[in-house]
């Protein structure tokens, strides 16, 4: 696998395309971050995400999409190795803790989230979002 920094220029239009492919909201470039990383395969874009930083010790890991035309080999340990470079960039940044937002099903089926702390958010605002976090090391 390999590791790249997402490229706005280049790289929008085929998240673009990702997203629309799971029926999610297109974003606006101008909100996305300047640290995204995607991560590749036999020449094949994988999955991105971006940290966003902040003022404190705290970033937040978002929009992270996953290319849904690859086969499964392609994506077997994608979402890890993200997970992983983003602490690494995260760390690299200075920060000390990763945040993220995610609904529960989610934890149960990707490793990277199952590995984090979690807190269930108000059912006022979503009973079944939570937000993650990691400690960075």
């Amino acid at each position: 696998m390999k590791v790249k920094k997402f490229n706005k220029e280049t790289d929008y239009e085929e998240i673009c395309e990702w997203w629309e492919s799971w029926k999610l909201p297109v974003h606006p470039k101008e909100i996305l971050s300047e640290n995204g990383i995607t991560i590749s395969k036999e020449g094949v874009n994988i999955c991105t995400s971006f940290i966003y930083s902040t003022d404190s010790y705290i970033c937040f890991f978002e929009f992270a999409i996953m290319n849904r035309n690859t086969t499964k080999e392609q994506r077997e340990g994608a979402l890890e190795r993200l997970g992983e470079e983003l602490l690494l960039k995260a760390k690299s940044m200075g920060f000390k803790l990763a945040m993220t937002l995610g609904e529960d099903k989610q934890a149960r089926t990707a490793p990277v989230l199952h590995k984090w702390k979690n807190e269930n958010m108000n059912d006022m605002i979503n009973p079944n979002l939570s937000q993650y976090w990691k400690i960075i090391n």
